[in-house]
């Protein structure tokens, strides 16, 4: 969703401000001693947020480089996803997981990479005895890549796998953009309103969702990349006339340039081993004895 003065996000709890009103949304918080999570409810379709209806979670960590924190947003992502799931009565046996992005472009190969970690075994649900398979349901995989590299829309790939494959649920996997610079490799969101690939940072693409696949759709992704619009926004925030400045300086060529920090190699290391944790242990609920 493109903002004035070129700040980018894809974050709901990022939109609301103090002059949004509450009736188009229901908001929660809580918290322990690693992270904290943020649970957005958007109420009506026609909203100041500019986001579907719906829920959005957001779980947030400070420190990422700590082990026991890490295991704790791998395990709020599986009970969000299952939270999701109940409140929508949703009954899945067959999932498609999509990892969306550009594996050769490392701020935005998050995607491809947890995609890479899944345990697939819809090959097998295919061929084996299925008394083998207790504890995992049927699980598809699939990395679209982008149009530079396919020449093809990720939607129309996605589409037509979902045509062939016929699952229960989607679950779509994405790197995203945030406006908060000190939220960059530390927050994830969760929705049950499916994603729309390069939204957060002006380049919109076909939405995956339901309306357009016939099938739920569980989007979740990490910020990875800010704007210099953000940047900037970031640094005045304190001063008077902010929002005058801000206004000017939307005019300069590019202050829609999109950044990652320097060390998003070793941040994507953990990343996807964190997030492929906690999705794997969604998908296979016997997955720790498998």
């Amino acid at each position: 969703m493109k903002e004035k003065n070129t700040i980018y996000t894809d974050f709901a709890d990022e939109i609301i401000t103090k002059e949004t009103k509450n009736k188009a949304y229901n908001y929660t918080e809580k918290r322990n001693d690693y992270i904290k999570m943020h649970h957005i409810s958007v109420l009506e379709d026609e909203n100041e947020l500019g986001k579907e209806k719906g829920e959005y979670i957001t779980i947030e960590c400070e420190d990422m480089g700590n082990h026991i924190a890490r295991t704790h947003m791998a395990e709020a992502i599986c009970e969000s996803m299952m939270h999701m799931c109940e409140a929508r009565n949703l009954k899945f046996q067959k999932i498609l997981v999509i990892g969306l992005g550009n594996r050769e472009i490392i701020s935005d190969a998050l995607g491809p990479y947890v995609a890479s970690k899944l345990l697939v075994t819809a090959h097998l649900y295919e061929n084996e005895d299925k008394a083998y398979l207790k504890g995992t349901r049927n699980v598809a995989v699939l990395s679209p890549g982008v149009m530079g590299q396919t020449g093809m829309e990720s939607f129309s790939i996605v589409k037509s796998v979902t045509q062939m494959y016929h699952p229960d649920l989607i679950i779509a996997i994405d790197a995203l953009a945030t406006r908060n610079l000190n939220r960059i490799n530390r927050v994830i969101q969760l929705n049950d309103t499916g994603i729309q690939p390069g939204s957060g940072v002006g380049n919109y693409r076909h939405a995956l969702n339901e309306a357009s696949l016939h099938v739920p759709v569980i989007a979740i992704g990490v910020a990875t990349v800010s704007s210099v619009g953000a940047i900037v926004s970031d640094v005045l925030q304190d001063e008077k006339d902010a929002k005058n400045i801000l206004k000017r300086l939307s005019k300069v060529k590019r202050m829609d340039m999109i950044v990652t920090p320097k060390s998003m190699d070793d941040a994507l290391q953990y990343l996807t081993d964190m997030l492929s944790d906690g999705i794997n242990h969604f998908l296979h609920p016997d997955f720790d004895n498998l």
